[in-house]
């Protein structure tokens, strides 16, 4: 008895068209198992956990200032799609400087004017994988990182500070 007959069949039995059908729909079962449940990011049994970050925007204008208010949504002008990035639970105003070099060559911090620094605190949902914080499942955040971000009433650029 022949593996292969003449019309293509395993065994005489069944077609290879046939088994090969068969073992791509099994290789996509598969997939999608490791995707829905072992994969900790796209896992649907994972769940959030609260992820309290610090950013500080450095030199922005005193109205910009006046426009990020503790209850407003932070968002990554950059990657939008990924939802928001938190609520603003605390915003501190601190004074801006920057670093001038004056003529005899010293180099110190000297006040900026109409500009304020903003330690803002921001409360979001994420995952914590491997070291890595996963804000929305999607979006990576991480110390020292600098982003563009956006409330409903303001757009600054900001430093990622610390995460708890």
């Amino acid at each position: 008895m022949k593996i292969i007959d003449r019309n293509g069949r395993l065994f005489g039995k069944i077609s290879v068209i046939d088994v090969l059908v068969i073992a791509v729909v099994i290789v996509m079962a598969v997939a999608l198992y490791v995707k829905n449940n072992t994969l900790a990011h796209t896992s649907t049994s994972t769940t959030n956990t609260k992820i309290t970050y610090q950013v500080l925007a450095q030199g922005v204008r005193t109205y910009v200032g006046d426009a990020v208010q503790v209850g407003d949504l932070m968002y990554d002008q950059d990657r939008s799609s990924g939802g928001t990035l938190g609520e603003i639970i605390d915003v501190q105003v601190l004074p801006s400087s920057k670093l001038a070099e004056f003529k005899d060559g010293t180099v110190e911090s000297v006040p900026v004017e109409d500009g304020v620094n903003l330690l803002i605190t921001v409360r979001g949902e994420g995952l914590l994988s491997e070291g890595r914080y996963l804000l929305n499942r999607v979006y990576d955040l991480g110390v020292n990182s600098s982003r563009n971000f956006y409330t409903p009433y303001a757009q600054f650029t900001a430093v990622v500070t610390s995460i708890d």
